[in-house]
């Protein structure tokens, strides 16, 4: 899984940088970034709605299913599994669009923890240069860490840049260093340094407003979601993947935001809260009770035709002539004579 995350964060790399070269600020590329993924989810957005909607619909007669076979389990979930796919609903679908955005999270997270490789695109060997060298350095190479070595690298960079054998060991050439000096000066967010994680810092510190805003927006965005769904929140009962995703997500996306850098956390608050808008403008023309008026329409339309076409045939089958039929001619003998008409 690691490779497949690593490509994915080296292709998200390439839209971020892009990002960061129009606006020259790292804070502001990651909401362009989150933008275009959310606009690429929202085709699956709207399946999954309607899914959802669909779901609500059938309400009343998974009911009336659970009150005919309610004591036998296997019965009714046979039952159930007819009945979704006679009406084309997936049960599951809600789940969809809480998974994908926690697998392009990931995508995310490697491309903001590897910004050397995997946003900036230097090769490995100039980046593995810069590293070690960087480590050998006296005070600030202690700061290096392993895993957060690029982050780290970038943290020291402006102190370290003016060496006078920094271009001589690292092997950066100057379209490189140009790269790093631009990409360098971006980071800041109201004077917080976005590579930084809140981890380091405490929870007392003013980053822990990161993981905080996290699990807010990821809460009220499954909350309304629910609500306009007509799901009710019962985390006692059995209410399907949505409950049991209710307080999991936004739990899971604050502990999240509190262990890696805090760019990953505004990218998870900036999707929760397009997220919403986006839930809320789909819901408009997406919900139960449009779903169901859109299918009763479609039943009366599809009756008149059949009544029409019905009317049609009997119309041409009244109007079509009825043929005379041919007056018989008197048979003959064998002889080749009439036969004579009897008195």
């Amino acid at each position: 899984m690691y490779g497949i995350f690593e490509s994915l964060g080296y292709l998200f790399g390439f839209l971020l940088w892009f990002a960061f070269g129009l606006v020259r600020n790292f804070a502001v590329a990651i909401l362009i970034f989150t933008v275009v993924l959310r606009a690429l989810q929202f085709p699956l957005q709207i399946k999954s709605q309607k899914s959802m909607a669909g779901t609500m619909r059938l309400q009343k007669k998974q009911q009336e299913l659970q009150e005919k076979y309610g004591r036998d389990r296997d019965k009714l979930n046979e039952e159930l599994a007819k009945l979704y796919e006679k009406e084309n609903v997936s049960p599951t679908a809600g789940c969809t669009t809480t998974i994908v955005p926690m697998f392009l999270l990931f995508g995310v997270y490697y491309a903001i923890r590897n910004p050397l490789t995997n946003t900036l695109h230097l090769s490995k060997t100039s980046v593995e240069a810069a590293l070690s060298y960087a480590k050998g350095l006296p005070v600030v190479g202690s700061n290096i860490e392993g895993y957060y070595g690029q982050i780290s690298f970038m943290s020291i960079y402006s102190d370290i840049k003016n060496n006078a054998d920094f271009l001589a060991h690292t092997g950066l050439s100057a379209s490189d260093i140009s790269r790093l000096d631009l990409f360098s000066s971006g980071f800041k967010l109201f004077g917080l340094n976005l590579l930084d994680m809140p981890s380091s810092h405490g929870v007392w510190s003013v980053f822990i407003l990161f993981p905080v805003l996290c699990f807010v927006s990821s809460f009220a965005t499954s909350l309304v979601s629910m609500k306009m769904n007509g799901q009710s929140v019962n985390l006692k009962g059995q209410q399907g993947c949505m409950n049991s995703m209710f307080l999991l997500m936004p739990l899971m996306s604050a502990w999240i935001a509190y262990s890696v850098p805090a760019a990953i956390g505004l990218y998870w608050i900036y999707s929760s809260i397009i997220g919403f808008i986006t839930t809320v403008i789909i819901h408009k023309f997406y919900n139960a009770q449009v779903l169901t008026a859109k299918e009763e329409a479609a039943r009366i339309s599809y009756l008149e035709e059949i009544e029409m076409t019905v009317k049609k045939v009997e119309r041409k089958v009244v109007e079509k002539p009825v043929l005379a039929k041919k007056p018989q001619t008197a048979k003959t003998s064998k002889s080749g004579g009439k036969k004579k008409k009897r008195k």
